[in-house]
């Protein structure tokens, strides 16, 4: 029969929403034995209950959960932080194509790129995830038709820069003349996502600069 024995850790947190962030990641990471945590301004006390051979993992897995909960809350000296892919899928409970989502970040303005399981970018955690959300959002609700990944995540990247509908997304990936249909009417892309995404954007400033000139015409 297995020992059973207890326990106790402080770690040092700078604020509440680090403090909340870890508590939400030890909820849902540490599985092998009982915790109990509890917040005070500055430390978060913790409790490990468990069989003895569990209580040395679990212990290293607190101090690794709460290393990658601090990078993704606070920027390196190159304003960069880190986001273990792994940990942010399982507490967003979400997938996510890396690719879409650094091709957004970066057409958004934030330098990024992926580093073995890890997303560097200088989008801080509250910008990234409700991104996320609305990626996963969009990729679930594409129309029947859409049959390709590539135009899935197209059509997503084209609504989330736009800030528009799925449906306006299309429209204007016809009008960029970036589609291409089959004989039962599935639509898919007739270019790379990369030039199909930069054709739309293209399009999407003309119609934009037309319509500035137009007001100022009016103005006149």
């Amino acid at each position: 029969m297995a020992k059973w024995t207890a326990k106790e850790i402080v770690i040092k947190v700078a604020n509440v929403n680090e403090a909340i962030l870890f508590l939400e990641a030890l909820q849902k990471q540490i599985k092998t034995v009982d915790i109990i945590a509890d917040y005070f301004p500055g430390k978060v006390f913790i409790r490990l209950e468990g069989a003895k051979e569990h209580l040395k993992n679990a212990i290293g897995q607190v101090k690794e959960l709460h290393h990658i909960v601090k990078s993704m809350l606070y920027p390196d000296l190159d304003n960069f932080f880190e986001f273990n892919l792994t940990f942010l899928s399982q507490m967003t409970g979400k997938t996510f194509p890396v690719k879409t989502l650094l091709r957004i970040l970066t057409l958004q303005g934030y330098e990024s790129f992926q580093e073995g399981d890890a997303l560097i970018t200088q989008a801080p955690y509250k910008a990234l995830e409700p991104l996320l959300s609305l990626l996963d959002t969009l990729l679930v609700n594409m129309p029947y038709e859409v049959s390709t990944a590539s135009l899935r995540d197209v059509l997503a990247t084209i609504a989330i820069l736009r800030e528009e509908t799925v449906e306006d997304a299309l429209a204007l990936a016809w009008a960029a003349a970036i589609l291409k249909e089959d004989e039962y009417h599935r639509l898919s892309l007739c270019c790379e996502p990369e030039q199909a995404v930069e054709k739309v954007l293209k399009i999407t400033k003309q119609q934009k600069e037309l319509k500035q000139k137009s007001h100022e015409k009016e103005l006149v």
